[in-house]
């Protein structure tokens, strides 16, 4: 029939799966971060290119050592080139809100040692076994650092007479101290005194002794927990009666004494400058009037 309406076919198209996995934006992140990893490689290789020795090795010392920059050698590091790596650099100096530590490094540590000095005082002013010999201590600054002194009594000697074997107190004393300087990162220097009476005989004399007694406080201080570190140690002398207290009778009782400095930055390059060896010449290769070294 002509009226009659035609077929009407429905036609359904399927749409392939989309490939927003491949075009969609996830990748994108992953590049940025992948070009911010180079980019931090990169500064970092200019960087490290851009130090000197000195500041690698403070670098390095503190991936080896968290407590490195409270040492010796860390504190040198910072004095000396603790300005940045970059020319201009702050580097550890204040910021704008003066957030850092303006004091300067000799300033902090002088007040380091006096921390120490008053830790000592303390002790031997509080401990009521330590109060007996409090007015056998004496502390005071000089050029090398901050030296301790402590000295025998007509009563209350430190060592048995002529011998270099320690009192039981005095092995207290010395570990009191060692306590206090074990915190420290600076070097100590540790001396013996005797007063001027003489030996009998030549073969044991004040030089032995001194020295047998300094090296026996150094063996308690050494060995006391949390004491003086074995490298702690930069020198143990000797000085027999040559070094008598001033304004004392050479022959007084309180010449004999431990001494033990503990060396400022100042002190231990003028340790270092006299330790330093200088370089041998034959003797035939010294000019005539020239004094050998």
């Amino acid at each position: 029939m002509a009226d009659q309406q035609a077929d009407v076919k429905i036609r359904i198209v399927k749409k392939k799966g989309s490939h927003g996995g491949a075009h969609g934006g996830a990748w994108k992140v992953a590049y940025a971060d992948f070009v911010t990893a180079m980019m931090a490689f990169f500064l970092l290789m200019w960087l490290l290119n851009s130090a000197d020795k000195n500041t690698k090795a403070g670098i390095a010392g503190m991936f080896q050592d968290p407590n490195f920059f409270n040492t010796q050698r860390g504190k040198e590091i910072l004095a000396n080139y603790g300005k940045g790596i970059l020319p201009g650099g702050r580097g550890m100096a204040p910021g704008p809100d003066g957030s850092r530590d303006t004091t300067p490094a000799a300033e902090r540590e002088r007040q380091a040692l006096q921390s120490t000095a008053n830790a000592i005082q303390g002790a031997f002013n509080n401990d009521e076994l330590l109060k007996v010999f409090k007015d056998q201590i004496h502390l005071d600054f000089t050029d090398e650092g901050l030296r301790i002194q402590i000295q025998d009594k007509a009563n209350q000697a430190l060592f048995d007479s002529g011998s270099a074997k320690l009192k039981p107190y005095t092995l207290s004393i010395l570990q009191e101290i060692a306590r206090e300087l074990g915190k420290l990162p600076n070097h100590v220097v540790i001396g013996g005194h005797t007063d001027s009476q003489q030996y009998p005989n030549n073969a044991y004399t004040n030089w032995e002794l001194s020295s047998d007694r300094a090296n026996a406080a150094r063996r308690v201080m050494v060995s006391a927990p949390h004491g003086l570190r074995p490298d702690q140690v930069r020198r143990v002398t000797g000085y027999a009666d040559t070094m008598p207290v001033e304004g004392l009778d050479p022959k007084d009782a309180r010449n004999r004494r431990i001494s033990i400095v503990v060396l400022s930055s100042a002190g231990e390059a003028a340790e270092t400058q006299r330790q330093k060896a200088q370089p041998s010449v034959p003797v035939g290769q010294i000019p005539k009037g020239a004094p050998r070294p």
